[in-house]
């Protein structure tokens, strides 16, 4: 099957990229000169930043004061639905398999009871700690696919409302937290005997015995101070009906821990050299994609972290028909059957009621799906907005640029300050996992790959590679690439088929956790041509096309074909370029250009970690394979597809200014019900590209009135 792309955009591509070697000139790749990402910890410190004009973009608000504040202040403030989810995980195994990965002396294991969880979420007053929190920055959901991912959300999943009853007066059976508990055999002991719950009460477990101390794990309040409130507020919650641990009742209870976010990762999915699963609950956040393949690794038994240590299923969730649906997500090909699946899982996975629900139900408690709010400088302009993405995206990187006088100089070259959370933890792009670390190492191995999402209707579009045809087989799928002949390394090298090969392949045997899955599904890389390839995958499925077109050109050969102990200990900055190259390979033509091994395809090519100023610095690729002319005209015919009439070039006014407004859905009104050849039929209002202008195309430019090509304040 050849994934569909709109005919004019295939035309319009052939027409403005030359397949010619790419040369050296300041208008290759972005507009801007240099990226200068700088840590900086909380809402508070980021804000202060920007209203002090010392930083130009802030991604990722959180807080609603700071928002308004800076709305109020005159720069760009973006809002858009996320792919995004936050949760508490609960470990869910059985009581043997907790014995033997996380807690020997363990007598009895209520977390993988789904009564005693389905009381934990009565418990959870999740629609009035969020608000006073987040405000309007995020969604409360209770799915596991957030609303962006609009055609597989859920809206009729189960609701356990907030119902935390009375331990001393709740009934056995009452639909409460209490009641809950009561009914499946845990005892309320009103150690003070005074009537009332205070902090020496405790619950004691059906095996008569005290409950144990639970720790739920959230980030530091100095590195996420949201977080670890929301996770505060919950423990406040639970300590109101006794099943908080304090010292008073001896630690019988769950309780609030912060960590490292890091170091606490790597107790639940595990890290290279130890299995994960050793938690008891845990609040992680998620950035996701269009397809819901999140529920096949959050689910499916294969990704259970006990056992694999690749996998992200924390919570170890395990069941038959759950595996059988993740399946379907997983590895269909066809959005419709992904559907279904996706939404089936999601009623699942908050039935209590359902045959084995000890393993399933409510083993994610989830609390909701961010917004991403985005604030930029009023002197920066070029802001993409993208549903799902937001605007903090490589599009943005692309096109944004400093109004004119208003330039942020630095020895003569503009430069667009970044604000990142934290210092990347690692530069090894098989083995970066957070955001932070994304921040850095995406701008340079370039965040498409060998194919690119339209990033206003999420359209698959060409990027290295022009053409791709997928091909489901007997035992999987293959997938046929062509290359462009005019991309480059950072380094001079040429990028080819074979350079896919050795990436794809290269993920596979030095075991990348970033990509073990669908690593896992391929069979073999087959280079047909210098600029042409077939992946072989032992099974189909649109995820899988994704990560393989994703992944197609992250790994140089010129540094990473060697053999290695352990790839993901290797630090590419710590290398000067041309120092470190693998067996058989010599400096490329650009080398002066590329200051450490750290390099790729991407518009940014990485220079420098300064340990005092607490930042990264990234200059613009200008051997990039795209210039900033082609890229405007890239970009004017994407949005085109949302419904701007007057962006085509064959419009009866054609214009440049970038808007969707009445003009533009007055002529498709005009052009409604014609096909190719009619008097009334006009190509500018055929944005499907069927032939006919119908109410798909209507409704398109209706969907998408006021919406804008680019930002700025």
């Amino acid at each position: 099957m050849k994934s569909k792309m709109p005919l004019l955009l295939t035309i319009v591509l052939l027409l403005i990229i030359p397949m010619v070697p790419n040369v050296s000139a300041q208008t290759q790749g972005p507009i801007m000169d240099k990226m200068r990402l700088t840590v900086i910890r909380t809402p508070e410190a980021a804000r202060i930043a920007m209203l002090a004009d010392l930083h130009d973009c802030s991604p990722g608000q959180i807080l609603t004061s700071d928002i308004e504040v800076q709305a109020a202040a005159g720069m760009l403030v973006t809002q858009d639905l996320g792919f995004h989810m936050g949760y508490i995980a609960y470990n869910v195994r059985d009581l043997a398999t907790v014995q033997a990965t996380w807690r020997p002396g363990v007598t009895y294991w209520p977390l993988h009871d789904v009564e005693f969880r389905h009381a934990l979420v009565h418990c959870y007053d999740q629609l009035a700690i969020i608000p006073p929190i987040y405000g309007y920055v995020v969604t409360p959901v209770r799915s596991l696919v957030p609303p962006a991912q609009s055609k597989y959300y859920n809206t009729a999943v189960e609701a356990h409302p907030y119902n935390p009853g009375n331990p001393i007066t709740s009934p056995s059976g009452e639909h409460s937290s209490c009641g809950i508990l009561k009914a499946a055999g845990y005892t309320f002991v009103d150690a003070g005997t005074t009537g009332v719950v205070d902090d020496a009460d405790y619950w004691k477990m059906p095996n008569n015995q005290p409950l144990d101390e639970y720790e739920i794990w959230t980030p530091l309040a100095t590195d996420a101070p949201t977080s670890y409130e929301h996770g505060a507020e919950f423990v406040a919650d639970l300590a109101s009906i006794g099943l908080a641990s304090t010292s008073a009742n001896g630690n019988h209870g769950l309780i609030n821990v912060g960590r490292t976010f890091s170091e606490y990762l790597d107790d639940v999915y595990g890290t290279s050299t130890e299995m994960g699963g050793r938690c008891d609950a845990y609040m992680v956040f998620h950035g996701l994609g269009r397809i819901p393949s999140q529920l096949y690794f959050f689910l499916h038994t294969s990704q259970d972290n006990t056992v694999n240590v690749s996998g992200s299923n924390g919570p170890g969730v395990a069941n038959d028909t759950i595996d059988d649906l993740c399946e379907t997500v997983r590895y269909s090909i066809d959005p419709d059957d992904i559907e279904v699946a996706a939404k089936d899982i999601q009623k699942r996975l908050y039935d209590v009621t359902l045959p084995g629900a000890d393993y399933v139900a409510l083993a994610y408690m989830l609390m909701y799906s961010r917004s991403y709010f985005n604030v930029y400088s009023d002197r920066i302009s070029g802001v993409v907005r993208s549903p799902g993405y937001g605007s903090d995206n490589q599009w943005t990187l692309l096109n944004a640029e400093f109004l004119p006088g208003q330039e942020r100089l630095e020895d003569g070259l503009t430069v667009y300050h970044y604000i990142n959370g934290l210092p990347p933890s690692t530069y090894q792009p098989t083995f970066c996992s957070e955001a932070y670390e994304w921040n850095t190492v995406l701008p340079c191995i370039d965040s498409n790959g060998l194919t690119a999402v339209n990033p206003y209707n999420h359209y698959d579009m060409p990027w290295f590679a022009s053409d791709w045809v997928i091909t489901e087989t007997s035992t999987g799928m293959e997938v046929d690439f062509t290359i462009r002949d005019d991309v480059y390394w950072q380094d001079g090298y040429q990028f080819d088929a074979s350079d896919v090969e050795f990436s794809l392949e290269g993920l596979r045997d030095y075991d990348s956790i970033n990509w073990a899955d669908s690593s896992s599904h391929l069979n073999d890389v087959i280079k047909t041509g210098t600029y042409t390839c077939t992946v072989d995958s032992d099974a189909a499925g649109l995820s899988l096309f994704y990560s393989y077109a994703g992944s197609g050109g992250i790994l140089p050969p010129q540094i990473y074909n060697r053999t290695w102990a352990d790839i993901t200990a290797y630090d590419p900055t710590a290398y000067a370029y041309g120092d470190d190259m693998a067996p058989g390979y010599s400096p490329g033509p650009w080398a002066a250009d590329v200051p450490t091994n750290l390099m790729g395809l991407g518009p940014f090519i990485y220079e420098l970690w300064d340990e005092g100023g607490e930042y990264n610095d990234l200059k613009a690729n200008r051997h990039y394979f795209m210039d900033q002319t082609e890229l405007a005209t890239l970009m004017s015919s994407m949005f085109w597809e949302v419904g701007d009439y007057t962006g085509h070039p064959s419009a009866a006014i054609p214009s440049n200014e970038g808007t969707v407004n009445v003009v533009d859905l007055t002529y498709v009104s005009f052009a409604f019900g014609s096909f190719m050849g009619d008097p009334d039929w006009d190509v500018a209002a055929d944005f499907n590209e069927n032939l006919f202008v119908g109410i798909e195309d209507l409704s398109n430019s209706a969907f998408h009135l006021l919406w804008e090509r680019t930002y700025s304040a």
